[in-house]
């Protein structure tokens, strides 16, 4: 059986205007979501820009990585989960959404599933192909996915001072790719 999510307690610089997505009867408010990508992809700068948004509007955040960092090109993870209280256990075993952006990335189970063209049969976007044609690089892909994530969760950007939490190379170009990925209409809009 499904319910709605409760209606959130207001929240100091914004939040969440909706449900971010159906939860089942009895389970509690904690998000997990897992980025999958290769060393260059940036996958620890999404996650972090990501966790640290979600602790501005509140909410307490744990955010972990998995990666060898002695090998150029390997795989990486990040596994961020949040809620509304204190996470005792941040460890994930099934996501509710995996941001999958390579192939070599892992696998994992989970409720949604986001990724670029061809390595997903849920919600393929084509990220790199938007980062070249919109922006001149493949890399803006990363964070076209990151817009694409904070629709589906339900943030709106318009609280978040991204200006803060980005890195100051290619600003700019991050704040409009994050913004194309949030304005994608795929099926909710």
């Amino acid at each position: 059986m499904k319910i709605n999510n409760p209606p959130l307690p207001p929240l100091e610089k914004g939040g969440m205007s909706t449900p971010p997505f159906e939860r089942e009867v009895g389970r509690d408010f904690m998000k997990r979501i897992v980025f999958t990508g290769v060393g260059g992809q940036s996958v620890r700068v999404i996650s972090h820009v990501l966790a640290m948004a979600l602790k501005e509007l509140g909410y307490e955040v744990a955010l972990l990585f998995d990666y060898d960092s002695s090998i150029r090109n390997s795989r990486i993870s990040a596994y961020l989960t949040y809620d509304q209280k204190p996470i005792e256990n941040p460890v994930i075993d099934e996501a509710d959404i995996l941001v999958r952006l390579h192939e070599k990335g892992d696998q994992f189970i989970a409720e949604k599933t986001i990724c670029d063209t061809g390595l997903c049969t849920d919600e393929e976007v084509p990220f790199g192909m938007m980062g070249i044609e919109k922006l001149g690089q493949a890399i803006f892909g990363n964070m076209i996915a990151l817009g694409r994530l904070l629709r589906l969760i339900d943030l709106d950007i318009s609280h978040i001072e991204l200006e803060k939490l980005l890195p100051k190379s290619y600003l700019k170009e991050n704040l409009k790719a994050i913004q194309l990925g949030y304005d994608l209409n795929l099926y909710e809009d």
